[in-house]
């Protein structure tokens, strides 16, 4: 049986799926649907040409503001709020957990059936951070160019999925200024 917290956390990958698709879609005129949720990956996808998967996660602005967003968009779970933490440095902060979080997942080995069977499939970074700018790219940048990973090629592609003011914007991440 799924927790309530298990439950909201799906829903949450559904709709970066979604939107997702809603972009992939437009870029490419094609007509991927969702035609199997094995989890992982959260969808594997297919058009009339190709198959192809996606795997979502999510990159939050902290620790706390994770918790504080899961508390309250849970039901029946007490929300958590972050009070009276001090973020210094937060589009450096935020790069440095975005860089983590999408390393594990670029060096984790047991993508490698999904990309053996499918090819590589799409990475959707779920971006949780409300100060995101075009200077948090810069943040982002220096760190994924300051470091090394060991990609395992299990990804053709990663995908932001950024709030905005009314709506959402889908974006091809790109590691050099000018890209994204």
């Amino acid at each position: 049986m799924l927790t309530r917290r298990r439950i909201t956390q799906e829903a949450h990958e559904r709709f970066n799926v979604a939107k997702f698709l809603q972009e992939l879609n437009r870029r490419h005129r094609s007509s991927y649907r969702v035609i199997a949720e094995p989890n992982p990956p959260e969808a594997i996808i297919e058009s009339k040409r190709k198959t192809s998967w996606i795997e979502v996660t999510s990159v939050f602005m902290s620790r706390t503001f994770a918790k504080e967003t899961w508390t309250y968009a849970t039901s029946r779970e007490t929300p958590r709020p972050m009070l009276d933490e001090l973020i210094i440095a937060p589009d450096a902060q935020f790069a440095v957990r975005f860089f983590s979080t999408v390393k594990k997942k670029l060096e984790k080995s047991s993508y490698e059936p999904l990309r053996d069977k499918y090819g590589p499939g799409y990475l959707v970074v779920s971006v949780q951070y409300p100060l995101f700018g075009d200077d948090t790219l810069v943040f982002m940048r220096k760190a994924w160019n300051s470091a090394t990973i060991e990609d395992r090629a299990c990804f053709r592609s990663i995908y932001l999925v950024i709030p905005r003011h009314r709506g959402y914007q889908v974006v091809l991440w790109r590691a050099r200024s000018g890209d994204a």
